[in-house]
């Protein structure tokens, strides 16, 4: 999952920490601190207390505030993408945790996430081989969903979207499409393990490697050289931290976005006239980590009638939604508070509907919208593009 060894890691957590110019680009774009106002939460006051720590050899000093204050932060990218100096503050906070996970100082609810990971394979209470459960509301399930050798297409359903019935809309959504679209796709079935990102985020950096190994090992047995996932951070995890384990194995990986509007390019799938204004918040792992901006928009635009508004910060710009990096395990109220922050944003566009690529952006966002009372649809852009087509 992460080629540079420990020595490299070290090194690069040294330099990093001390090259900071201390400019304080990087709490202008962290929704933490803007939330929380501390320095020691801003990804400035972060890097000097592990300058202190670690850069100075001081692993005795960590404390239980330092652990939160690492454990406060979405993975957004955003500190990244604004940094003077160029530091990728993204990669930093994901080797803080790991080095507070292996001195024994990670968060509680980091454990939790863990042990059931590991006992369940997956980020739900439920048993694993469960996972096609959302499958039974189709009207018409498909023949070979469930592990079918040489098909076309995998589709990488993710935890969230497979366990919990709010997100279960989103491979409903996708597996119709791609039904419509004749396209011959199946899954992992019950062999589908979460990716990981849980895991890797956590610190728990081997634990994540053997959740890797698994999944590609099931998709080499499949014969399989396509993958689609739906979840922003699946698709990040296989398309960057994947690679490693494919070592060389053709495999072509795709966001579903990136999938479904392919097909509606070949015309395979002909959406047909919505009336509404829709806007589209761009998932930090899927358009900021990861540069996939334009698929969703033009599968949006492809609808008649659909009159398409950009939110005042989108793109690279684009806000968190507050659900990224485990946040909302660990400090769910400074999770809320930040997606309050987007959905202020949202409601001055005059959108009618606000789409995504995340379901986790999508649970975040609905359940903020459903709280400020504003008469608006959070949807995925499969089921936006499913509404059209149908």
């Amino acid at each position: 999952m992460m080629t540079m060894d420990n020595r490299q890691l070290l090194a690069g957590l040294e330099r990093e920490a001390l090259v900071c110019g201390r400019c304080g680009n990087c709490r202008s774009a962290c929704p933490v601190y803007k939330a929380v106002g501390w320095e020691s939460a801003s990804p400035r006051g972060k890097i000097s207390m592990a300058k202190e720590i670690f850069a100075k050899g001081r692993q005795s000093s960590l404390t239980g505030d330092f652990a939160r204050r690492v454990a406060q932060c979405t993975l957004c990218g955003a500190c990244a993408r604004d940094c003077a100096t160029g530091i990728d503050t993204r990669s930093l906070w994901l080797e803080l945790r790991r080095r507070l996970s292996q001195a024994g100082q990670e968060p509680q609810a980091y454990d939790s996430i863990r042990d059931n990971l590991l006992s369940r394979k997956n980020v739900s209470t439920f048993d694993n081989e469960d996972r096609l459960e959302w499958a039974q509301d189709l009207d018409e399930e498909p023949e070979h969903l469930d592990r079918q050798e040489g098909a076309e297409v995998c589709y990488f359903v993710g935890c969230v979207s497979s366990f919990f019935p709010q997100a279960a809309q989103i491979p409903l959504a996708v597996s119709q499409l791609l039904m419509k679209a004749g396209v011959d796709f199946t899954t992992l079935g019950g062999e589908e393990w979460c990716c990981g990102f849980p895991l890797l985020s956590t610190g728990f950096v081997d634990d994540a490697r053997e959740f890797a190994r698994h999944n590609v090992a099931m998709v080499k047995e499949l014969g399989i050289h396509t993958l689609i996932a739906s979840c922003a951070s699946c698709y990040h995890v296989w398309k960057h931290d994947y690679q490693e384990g494919l070592d060389g194995y053709d495999l072509e990986i795709l966001h579903t976005s990136e999938y479904l509007a392919r097909l509606v390019r070949e015309g395979r799938l002909e959406p047909q006239p919505l009336d509404e204004v829709a806007t589209y918040h761009d998932p930090c792992d899927l358009g900021r980590n990861s540069g996939v901006f334009e698929a969703p928009r033009e599968i949006i635009r492809s609808i008649p009638g659909v009159s398409f508004v950009e939110l005042e910060h989108s793109r690279e710009l684009s806000l968190c939604c507050g659900g990224g990096g485990n946040l909302q395990s660990v400090d769910p109220d400074l999770s809320a508070q930040i997606a309050r922050f987007r959905v202020e944003e949202i409601a001055a566009s005059g959108a009618t509907v606000v789409v995504s690529a995340c379901q986790q952006c999508e649970q975040m966002l609905s359940t903020a919208i459903r709280k400020a009372g504003l008469p608006i649809r959070v949807m995925d852009v499969s089921e936006l593009l499913l509404e059209a087509v149908d």
